[in-house]
């Protein structure tokens, strides 16, 4: 099977000095993401991302300046098609965040205000590490 490179856009959304992530949990892996997901075929990125983040916070989002990009694969053994989100500055005030009436089958099990440095500590995607690290300047160990 052919692998592809998909793209995929990503809100960094912030309240009180923290970000907005979502625990994502497969068969075998736990993963804590930003908000977002794949463009489909024809849809303006900015569009997606309104989408998706309605889709999994019931909210809208205002959307700001790009952050930046970074990439995963995909599968078992990452070994899958290769994703490349563009993160953008998101802004949803003082909405109520309901992650149960998502449409789409994600496994999005929990959502939690984290530090930046805490994301960078919990996610296992060193390129998301180092996008988070440099937009707030941390320190890498």
């Amino acid at each position: 099977m052919e692998k592809r490179i998909k793209p995929a856009v990503k809100a960094l959304i912030e309240k009180k000095d923290k970000i907005l992530v979502l625990k994502t949990e497969t068969e075998n892996s736990v993963y804590w993401v930003l908000p977002g997901g794949k463009i489909e075929y024809g849809e303006e990125p900015k569009k997606t991302l309104k989408r998706e983040i309605n889709e999994e916070l019931s909210t809208e989002v205002e959307i700001g300046n790009p952050v930046g990009m970074y990439h995963f694969f995909v599968g078992e053994n990452n070994d899958g098609d290769q994703v490349v989100p563009t993160v953008f500055e998101g802004e949803i005030g003082e909405q109520e965040i309901n992650i149960s009436d998502n449409p789409a089958d994600e496994n999005i099990t929990e959502y939690k205000w984290l530090k930046p440095e805490e994301l960078v500590w919990k996610s296992s995607n060193e390129s998301l590490q180092n996008l988070i690290a440099d937009y707030y300047n941390l320190e890498r160990t």
